[in-house]
Parts: structure tokens; sequence; C-alpha cells
């Protein structure tokens, strides 16, 4: 199979536990979080470090914002339920809510980053009045169970059908 080039641009769809997250702001996802600490040793002898430890492993944060409030999106991000009552409604949860699941990240020239173990937390934010629209802000955390990849970056040119 073909690679790509690396160069990885423009946000096709993300996509959450399996399913596609909605329309997502123009700023698109940002990817944060922390950097790894380290221990370090300074030895007397020396007065200079002799040995450096993880002391924490860093933690990968994705963060956008969630425009296409409808029904469904809303469970799917932030939980949360559909009014029985009133069609369209969604009732927010009780409590927040963090959802885990394996996460899927596609840009428009071709990659994929995914997880396989990411939680998402979402919420209400944003501002009415302006040129934005009200949005659902989510994090996504990458989780790292210290055995497995904590994610990965395809590469892999999409079959072309023959035709």
């Amino acid at each position: 199979m073909a690679q790509l080039d690396g160069i990885i641009l423009l946000l096709a769809k993300v996509k959450f536990a399996g399913v596609e997250i909605g329309l997502i702001s123009e700023q698109g996802v940002e990817f944060g979080g922390s950097d790894p600490e380290y221990a370090e040793v300074t030895a007397a002898q020396t007065r200079s470090v002799v040995k450096k430890l993880l002391k924490k492993a860093g933690q990968i944060d994705i963060n956008f914002n969630l425009i296409e409030l409808n029904v469904d999106n809303l469970i799917h991000v932030a939980g949360g339920s559909a009014d029985t009552t009133t069609p369209g409604k969604w009732n927010a949860p009780v409590t927040p809510v963090v959802k885990e699941g394996v996460l899927e990240i596609e840009a428009v020239t071709g990659q994929v980053v995914s997880a396989p173990k990411a939680t998402l937390s979402a919420g209400l934010k944003g501002t009415l009045g302006g040129d934005d629209p009200l949005s659902v802000g989510c994090m996504i955390s990458i989780l790292n169970d210290g055995v497995n990849p904590p994610y990965s970056i395809d590469n892999t040119a999409p079959e072309t059908p023959a035709g």
C-alpha cells in the first residue's frame, strides 16, 4: 500500500466510541496537554545531573467546540437525555459525565490519528450575540496504560477502487 506524504491538514471528521461527532467550529481540534515530568539526580562530586528519571508521563488533551447541538450529538458527547415530552429538547445530565472509548480523527489529506483508549468530557460554552454559534466545549484525553501504544498516526493511503 502506498504511503501519504506525512503532511496532515484539514479536519475531515472526529469519531469517538465508533460514532462520528457532529460539526466542529472552524478552529478545528487543538492538540495540547502537559509535558512529561522528570526527577533529576545531581551528584555532589560533579555538581551536575547524573541521572534523569521519568516521574510522570505527559498527557495529551484534544480540545474542540461542537457547534451542531442536536439531541443525538449532545447525548453522545455530554450525556443527558432526550426529553420524552418535547421532541428536539435535550436535558443535561445532573452531574458531569466522562465517557471512555476509542478515538479516531481523520484529516482531509487521508491520515488518521487514533487512540485505543480515551476519555471525553464536555460542557456548554461560548457567547450568543456574535458571529460564532453557541457550542459545547469538548476535551478528549488520551489514556496511556503503560503497556500498549497510547496513539498512532496512520499514513497509509486509502485504497482506490479498481475500475
